[in-house]
């Protein structure tokens, strides 16, 4: 299992450009890589999962590979081999992933592994069946992107949550949160009503709340970028956003 290190961290997200210091601390063998590492290979466990999954592996055959490919990332020191690159995080851990497939599927038949056959849906629990979703269509290249945009707005909305709370406005959150998309349209003058709040007001909440996510989202992408410029940042939100 990978170990679980990255209290220090915090429990959700990266400091701008954490992409290049984890590179440059695993590189150096700065005190708190390990930690970086084990922090960042959590949070972008899913859009691997959700790739290895529509490889047609089991649920548990997936969960192992998994492991088994970030301890691979470790012990091959591939992020310091990568410091000397230019490629997005995003990128890189798909190139990884892809070797990493070919290699086992070299050492073992596909028999064994079970590859190429497709899972039950029923065999899943709930959160399986999300990420292996047989969608036609959708490749596992596709469920990567998928699973890696949905990773950066649930973690954009947990940092949100987090806000709210710590300014004793949980309750406001849960409320108006909803209405994060900007293609909904809450009624306001019901959702005053319920919150005690004057109609403007609360305009002004669902707006604050909606900038606050897409500042969240752009800060996370940028953590993945080795120069977060806001043109680079667009970029790649746009790119993500295309396989919606």
């Amino acid at each position: 299992m990978i170990p679980d290190n990255s209290q220090s961290l915090g429990s959700h997200t990266f400091p701008p450009t954490m992409w290049s210091m984890v590179r440059l601390a695993i590189a150096e063998k700065q005190p708190g890589a390990d930690q970086a590492l084990n922090h960042l290979c959590r949070i972008y466990e899913k859009p691997v999962l959700a790739y290895i999954m529509r490889k047609g592996y089991s649920p548990h055959e997936a969960e192992d590979l998994k492991q088994s490919f970030f301890m691979a990332l470790i012990e091959d020191n591939a992020f310091a081999d990568a410091e000397s690159t230019r490629v997005k995080l995003r990128a890189f851990l798909l190139t990884r992933l892809r070797s990493f497939l070919v290699d086992e599927f070299r050492h073992d038949n596909a028999a064994k592994r079970g590859g190429g056959k497709v899972v039950a849906l029923g065999d899943l629990s709930e959160e399986q069946q999300a990420l292996a979703e047989p969608v036609d269509r959708v490749t596992p290249d596709i469920a990567y992107q998928r699973q890696w945009l949905q990773t950066v707005f649930t973690t954009a909305m947990e940092l949100l949550q987090s806000d709210y709370a710590a300014r004793g406005q949980s309750d406001l959150f849960r409320a108006i949160a909803p209405f994060i998309d900007p293609r909904s349209h809450p009624d306001i003058k019901e959702l005053a009503t319920s919150l005690s709040r004057p109609e403007g007001t609360v305009k002004n909440d669902v707006f604050r709340l909606r900038t606050a996510w897409r500042e969240h989202i752009r800060d996370h992408i940028a953590a993945t970028l080795e120069e977060p410029t806001p043109q680079a940042i667009d970029a790649e939100l746009k790119e993500l956003m295309g396989y919606r």
